[in-house]
């Protein structure tokens, strides 16, 4: 009986991946798109739910609104991102979710009711730029497509 390490089966997964034309790195940005678009159907359709449970308090037709907004933002983003992974429409993303998360925060600090919900809506903003852009490092030197 022979045993296979991880770094061999990761290695032989990575050569089929290549062999049906997904390069690692654009399946990482779309793995990270997914991950985006399950996030804004969220916002979409519940955002009520999500909001009070961390503000514990109603929300507003004001926040909902913008929330939805924000869904439709991320939703859109994950199909740009997650259909042409090219480099430079991947890097306008991790700008834009960087913005996001900068301007969650300085209106956490304006906005005590809702604090918490901005605050985790900052974690995953930048989480969310700080997962694609080291999707992006993993492929130095690559122009045109992500690979």
């Amino acid at each position: 009986m022979t045993t296979v390490s991880a770094r061999a089966l990761l290695h032989s997964a990575a050569g089929s991946l290549g062999q049906v034309g997904l390069a690692p790195g654009s399946l990482s940005v779309r793995l990270i798109s997914a991950v985006r678009a399950s996030y804004g159907l969220a916002l979409l359709c519940v955002p009520g739910p999500m909001i009070a449970a961390l503000t514990g308090a109603p929300v507003s037709g004001r926040v909902l609104a913008v929330a939805r907004v924000l869904g439709v933002r991320q939703l859109a983003q994950a199909g740009i991102c997650g259909l042409a992974p090219t480099r430079r429409l991947t890097q306008a993303g991790v700008a834009v979710d960087g913005l996001h998360a900068a301007s969650m925060l300085g209106l956490a600090g304006a906005e005590p009711r809702l604090r918490r919900a901005l605050l985790a809506e900052t974690v995953i903003a930048a989480g969310l730029a700080s997962a694609t852009t080291a999707s992006l490092q993993r492929q130095p030197g690559v122009a045109g497509r992500v690979r």
